[in-house]
């Protein structure tokens, strides 16, 4: 509903305003049947000296002559229609006046918007006529008295003057308000009501984004009176008055860098400065429109509650996945050497440095990594895994670092975040981290090394807090030797080592795991002896998987050694050493070939040591030279 009052000095001033309105809108609705809008027409009846302190609560204000003066003197928020005196309400008014009174001579007192150019209705009307221009209500009975003074006999006027003229025994006409004159007035409130409601929505919709915005919005205009001042900057500021707009900047708020900061000439701006000792992140900017400068306007965050967003940002990113599952509790064993293993750990978790954690494949690397992440300060922060073979290195490279928008074909809208990014503050585990070009081991160092990253496709730089640990089943320092892996990664990487023995290394902890593995099968002590027999080369990955296996394909809840022996892929001595001496010279040949025959190549690829893979060469009868 859009609301419009009439404003009038007395009621009826305006004959049958209230018929005409209606009229006007059923009319407007014939025409214009597409415009749902919904208007109301209110009379306000308000002397002339009562309008300025009167409130007026509508959509656009109607009125006429001085009483319009008035409302834009003292009403600016509210548009204001003024009711136009047309050349036919005066020739009316003056008609009716010679037919009344005949030929006296008349005095039309109003305002200068009313009877411009009445005089020269004159000469057309056969009436004399003397015009006087009313700036104050004040002035309007020495007006009147001064038109007697002149030998005028009537006075044709507004309400107010006319009142006055009475008293002194001077005949009135009241100037006519005609049918046109109010329904041309109603056109302009209409469309002035339109326009003003979408502006209201429009600056309640600003209004409201501001509000519900996290970071601290002011600008002032350039009197350096303020223009906005939202929500979070009072709260940020601890400032709760709610009538802050057009009041000087300099009354709100306190001397110093952050007012100046807000004074300054400058463009642009962006500093770190306090205010009531609260650190706060601070963009200046000036306002500028068509080219000239309009204001200037500041946003700002309270340094700390930036930390806090980045915390919850972390929370959520816990919630996709990026978390450590296994502690040290997870870790079964009974050995004394997988006890020293855990406790050396422990250690390592209450350091801060980069670890390397080395073991063949299926001893647990990434279990171990995870207890130690959570055994760390950086529990509560992301724990982010990527296997190095598993990806192509320009994959690994966006996988690891990120990539800005554009940076290749297929790149995401907004660009994506690397594994660096979104383990700060928290641990990145690089398994397999003997597998990286060389290319990417420069760049990873660079990043260990200052620790900062850059996207794929960017220039900007990211710091970033993250803990290291890679693992590798491979020798690494073989690898340096065969310049294979850079030596300066190596030691960077290297600072805490913790070497997993394989399963072959303690196997009374074998039981323990299978019967873990099987939950709700028990093994007997012949089935426990004979699985602590077997080499389990794949280690504890290997004895869960033929666990797995057993549990599947056994139905009792006693598993026994025959049990053992029958689901075991190898079931006589002779067939175990036939296949085991098979299984291994082929595996060595297969690394020869591979490598093309380099010795130290295909030990390292095999996990072996020079010395171990020297040894198995005699033994297989493996002649190279």
């Amino acid at each position: 509903m859009i609301k419009i009052k009439l404003v009038v000095p007395a009621e009826n001033y305006i004959k049958h305003a209230q018929d005409r309105f209606e009229e006007f809108i059923r009319q407007e609705a014939k025409e214009s049947p597409e415009e749902h809008l919904e208007f109301e027409l209110e009379e306000v009846v308000i002397p002339t000296d009562q309008i300025r302190e009167t409130t007026l609560d509508a959509d656009v204000i109607i009125s006429r002559g001085l009483v319009t003066k008035l409302l834009k003197e003292y009403h600016e928020a509210v548009p204001i229609v003024d009711i136009p005196v047309q050349g036919i309400d005066l020739i009316r008014s003056l008609v009716e006046s010679k037919k009344r009174f005949g030929r006296k001579k008349v005095a039309v007192i109003g305002a200068a918007n009313m009877i411009y150019g009445v005089e020269n209705l004159e000469e057309i009307i056969d009436l004399p006529i003397q015009k006087y221009i009313l700036d104050d209500i004040t002035s309007s009975d020495k007006t009147v008295d001064q038109a007697v003074k002149d030998g005028c006999e009537i006075i044709l006027s507004g309400l107010n003057t006319n009142k006055y003229a009475k008293q002194i025994g001077i005949q009135t006409m009241l100037i006519e308000t005609g049918k046109e004159s109010f329904r041309q007035a109603l056109v302009e409130a209409k469309r002035l009501a339109v326009v003003s409601r979408k502006e209201q929505e429009k600056a309640r919709r600003y209004q409201t984004i501001l509000d519900h915005a996290y970071e601290g919005v002011i600008a002032v205009d350039l009197r350096k009176r303020i223009s906005v001042f939202n929500s979070s900057a009072q709260q940020i500021l601890s400032i709760s008055n709610e009538n802050l707009i057009g009041r000087p900047i300099d009354e709100i708020l306190k001397k110093g860098k952050f007012l100046d900061l807000l004074l300054s000439g400058d463009p642009f701006q962006e500093e770190i400065v306090t205010y009531n000792s609260i650190q706060l992140s601070v963009k200046k900017a000036g306002i500028f429109l068509k080219g000239k400068r309009t204001g200037d306007m500041v946003a700002f965050q309270d340094v700390t509650g930036i930390q806090e967003m980045e915390g919850k940002i972390r929370k959520k990113i816990h919630s996709r996945g990026l978390t450590a599952k296994y502690t040290f509790e997870d870790i079964l064993y009974e050995s004394d050497l997988i006890g020293q293993t855990v406790k050396t750990a422990k250690l390592y978790s209450e350091a801060d440095s980069n670890i390397l954690i080395v073991g063949e494949t299926g001893t647990g690397k990434e279990m171990f990594a995870q207890s130690i992440h959570q055994y760390s300060t950086r529990r509560n922060q992301p724990f982010v895994a990527i296997n190095c073979a598993a990806l192509p290195e320009s994959l690994l490279e966006s996988e690891l670092f990120g990539y800005a928008e554009g940076a290749f074909t297929g790149a995401m809208k907004g660009g994506k975040q690397g594994f660096f990014e979104l383990a700060h503050r928290g641990t990145l585990f690089l398994d397999e981290i003997g597998e990286i070009s060389p290319s990417l081991q420069s760049r990873l160092l660079r990043v260990l090394q200052e620790k900062e990253i850059m996207r794929i496709g960017d220039d900007k730089v990211i710091p970033v807090d993250v803990r290291i640990i890679a693992a590798t089943n491979r020798d690494l320092m073989e690898m340096v030797k065969n310049n294979e892996f850079r030596a300066d990664l190596f030691y960077r990487l290297s600072v805490l080592d913790l070497l997993l023995p394989s399963l072959r290394e303690h196997p009374e902890d074998i039981p323990v795991l299978a019967e873990a593995f099987m939950k709700h099968k028990r093994l007997t002590e012949k089935a426990k002896e004979r699985l602590k027999k077997e080499p389990w080369e794949g280690n504890v990955r290997q004895l869960q998987n033929f666990c797995e296996r057993l549990t599947v394909l056994f139905k009792g809840t006693v598993i026994d050694v025959h049990d053992i022996e029958k689901h075991l892929p190898i079931r006589s001595a002779e067939q175990s050493a036939e296949i085991t001496y098979m299984s291994e010279k082929e595996r060595i040949l297969a690394a020869l070939e591979q490598h093309h025959f380099h010795k130290g190549k295909a030990a390292s690829s095999l996990g072996m040591s020079r010395t171990t893979f020297w040894r198995k060469l005699k033994k297989w009868n493996i002649d190279i030279d």
